[in-house]
């Protein structure tokens, strides 16, 4: 995974679920436990926040749902909003569902909010995310 910044990225080229089932087999590993979702409007994020649930609820791990953040970035352009409701969650591991596109803006609201640096850790997922020769500059 590149590093970049002191956050990690995971960007894996395959289905939603079985992205979330490798990024919660990883969380496991690191006992990982408190997190938090993140989303854009980009169309399948309820049925991402559902399927987060589900794999939480069905384990016996004590996973600490810290909440869900949607982001509704084209009423956003400066990212103030953005910058505010990425605060009003406490996990450092952050999972996060959006488009490539949107990825960056994202990313550049949580750098500007202090939540990119070292000790925070986001796991990207999207169906859209592999291609391209560069990471979201942020």
């Amino acid at each position: 995974a590149p590093q970049e910044k002191g956050s990690t990225f995971l960007q894996l080229g395959s289905s939603t679920e079985q992205q979330l089932q490798v990024i919660f087999e990883v969380l496991e590993e690191y006992d990982w436990t408190a997190f938090a979702v993140v989303t854009t409007l980009l169309p399948g994020h309820e049925a991402f926040v559902d399927y987060v649930e589900v794999l939480t609820d069905s384990s016996f791990i004590g996973w600490e749902h810290r909440g869900v953040v949607t982001l509704n970035l084209t009423d956003d352009p400066e990212g103030a909003r953005a910058r505010r409701q990425l605060r009003e969650v406490s996990a450092q591991i952050r999972l996060l569902y959006c488009s490539r596109d949107e990825a960056e803006a994202v990313f550049r609201a949580a750098a500007d909010a202090g939540l990119a640096g070292p000790g925070y850790v986001w796991f990207v997922v999207g169906t859209n995310l592999g291609g391209g020769e560069r990471l979201p500059e942020h």
